[in-house]
């Protein structure tokens, strides 16, 4: 069984590296991942790990997404979405227990991930500057970067969304907020900010907003860099603006367009966002207990009673709140919501640690990482990709586990 250990832990390192092949082998880790932690607890007798509240959490959310795809007019469809779905739960407790039981998989994996992150960086910039990445890769839309992820625009997702996580494996790997951290953290600040921006993600450059705020109030030990390099990425992004016409027009002329600014006929996020919102909107209004079931927006959508008009119809309604309000009704929401109030007393909790006790915790900040980037995802004025979607899940789901580290000083 150690031996068999050995092999998951050893796979999960190079989770990172699937992420950016696409779905299919990242979800094979953790599908596959999952599976052995379920027979390995059994087998071993040892369930601590699923003793705490978000993990009850998890599994009623689960067991309740799963009682709704019962009542949905195609369940087939929504079932094989809403049972594979403890998955990502059970990946999140592996991730947990390895942290805490395997001696180097928490460094390793730190390694890897950094190393990993900072050749997207790299390759980003590259494809930034030449057209084309170190594979020769082209982006199919000239203001879009892509990277390593081909015709996929993610890759200011991919960045975004890791990069609480990424901090988080800075403080592991270094053992203590030295000097060694304050030499690394500013030049990788500075260049994903930048990045991120000039990917023309817009959604991916609001979450790093949000993280970049919230890191500045709540990580006691990196304060001060994170604020000058915050100031810093907004210098650089103010002049790549006035510089690249190609950068501009999609992150200001474009986001002005949409929001309906020019013309003075405000829009929410834009034409199509709106159309897509009220439809959800409507579908919640019709079910508000329970919705329609996960993964019905796409089907329910073109029904006449539902019409929102052109843009009305598509695959989700690209708002994790409105989705979740109208595939699982006002009570699947509430599971989100009880998560999204639980990191907002957290945050409240650090706040009066750091301002009113005038204390620090290493253990709080490493954690605090981790929950800015859960915050993120779930920011209620953001607009988002598909709540259900395997790839972005794994981003959603994989920072998690490193929540529930339980000593600093574990990593050795």
């Amino acid at each position: 069984m150690d031996k068999s250990l050995n092999i998951i832990s050893n796979i999960i390192i190079f989770l990172p590296i699937a992420l950016i092949t696409g779905p299919f082998f990242s979800d094979l880790i953790v599908s596959v991942s999952a599976i052995f932690f379920l027979y390995y607890c059994i087998k071993t007798n040892n369930f601590q790990f699923f003793n705490n509240n978000l993990s009850r959490l998890f599994l009623l959310f689960w067991a309740y997404i799963i009682f709704t795809s019962f009542f949905s007019e195609n369940i087939l469809v929504s079932l094989k979405v809403s049972i594979p779905y403890l998955r990502f739960g059970l990946f999140v407790l592996l991730i947990a227990y390895l942290i805490n039981n395997k001696k180097g998989f928490l460094e390793k994996f730190s390694i890897l991930i950094i190393i990993l992150y900072c050749i997207v960086l790299f390759d980003s910039y590259f494809q930034f500057i030449f057209g084309f990445n170190i594979l020769g890769f082209v982006s199919p839309v000239k203001n879009r970067l892509t990277s390593f992820f081909g015709d996929e625009m993610v890759v200011g997702s991919f960045l975004s969304r890791l990069f609480p996580l990424i901090l988080f494996c800075i403080l592991i790997i270094s053992k203590k907020f030295n000097d060694k951290v304050k030499f690394l953290s500013p030049f990788l600040l500075i260049l994903t900010d930048v990045i991120i921006y000039m990917s023309g993600e817009r959604t991916s450059f609001a979450i790093l907003l949000v993280i970049n705020v919230g890191f500045i109030l709540l990580i006691s030990h990196m304060k001060i860099i994170r604020l000058i390099t915050f100031i810093i990425s907004l210098i650089l992004i103010t002049i790549i603006s006035y510089q690249s016409t190609i950068v501009k027009d999609r992150m200001i002329n474009q986001t002005l367009n949409d929001f309906g600014y020019k013309d003075n006929n405000l829009k929410i996020f834009s034409k199509v966002h709106q159309g897509h919102y009220e439809t959800a909107i409507k579908m919640f209004a019709d079910n508000p207990l329970k919705g329609i079931g996960v993964k019905m927006f796409r089907y329910e959508c073109g029904k006449e009673k539902f019409d929102s008009g052109k843009f009305s119809c598509t695959t989700h309604p690209h708002h994790l709140h409105l989705q979740l309000l109208s595939e699982t009704g006002i009570i699947g929401y509430c599971f989100i919501l009880y998560l999204f109030f639980f990191i907002i007393r957290k945050f409240l909790i650090t706040l009066k640690l750091i301002y009113i006790d005038k204390k620090s915790d290493k253990l709080n900040d490493l954690k605090n990482c981790i929950l800015l980037g859960v915050f993120a995802n779930l920011f209620p004025i953001i607009p988002s990709g598909n709540f259900f979607n395997n790839w972005l899940s794994i981003l959603y789901f994989l920072p998690i586990g490193f929540y529930f580290l339980k000593d600093f000083n574990y990593a050795k």
